[in-house]
């Protein structure tokens, strides 16, 4: 059907469900509906506002659906569909991550770009086993920063790690990162 708007996880229809189907718990399913649409709407807020000019905040706009929403996880959480109660818990222990992108809408909506970063690095302390001192962390944490900082800006890491090893044993201050 040309122009129908999309199934959307969780709900029933998209669960199979249907007359005769017996569904699980609707308190549940409600707030998981609920949550799916204001991220909907709230994804294509911010879309709309990056059209716009910068610098705009959303939040007064939203402060009404968003107390709404917060009473709503309130009264969620301690739900027993276990489910349920953990994401009510999650959206009001990381609230003012999640909604952040209303006071800038140009920020990301998630953290998968500096989840991405990190992959390479997490993997490489996994095979290593890690350091064995915390002055080791530090020190790798130090390094993965500035090499992924180089390579960000178009710059060789190889290159800025070379000039500054070479000025710190001549005694100079080390150089800024590129920018």
């Amino acid at each position: 059907m040309a122009g129908a708007a999309p199934a959307v996880l969780g709900a029933p229809e998209a669960q199979g469900a249907g007359p005769g189907r017996q569904l699980g718990n609707p308190a549940a399913q409600g707030f998981g509906l609920e949550v799916l649409a204001l991220w909907g709407d709230l994804w294509k807020a911010v879309q709309k506002a990056r059209e716009g000019p910068p610098g705009v905040s959303l939040r007064p706009e939203w402060e009404d659906r968003l107390e709404a929403f917060r009473r709503r996880c309130e009264a969620m959480r301690g739900h027993p569909h276990a489910k349920t109660h953990a994401l009510a818990v999650e959206f009001l222990n990381d609230w003012e991550a999640i909604f952040a992108v209303l006071s800038n809408p140009s920020w990301p909506l998630t953290n998968n770009e500096a989840e991405r970063a990190l992959r390479h690095w997490v993997i490489l302390r996994q095979i290593s086993h890690g350091t064995r001192t915390p002055q080791g962390s530090r020190h790798f944490a130090l390094l993965a920063s500035v090499i992924d900082t180089c390579r960000r800006r178009g710059h060789s890491p190889w290159e800025y790690l070379q000039t500054a090893i070479t000025r710190r044993r001549q005694g100079l201050d080390l150089l800024p990162l590129p920018a």
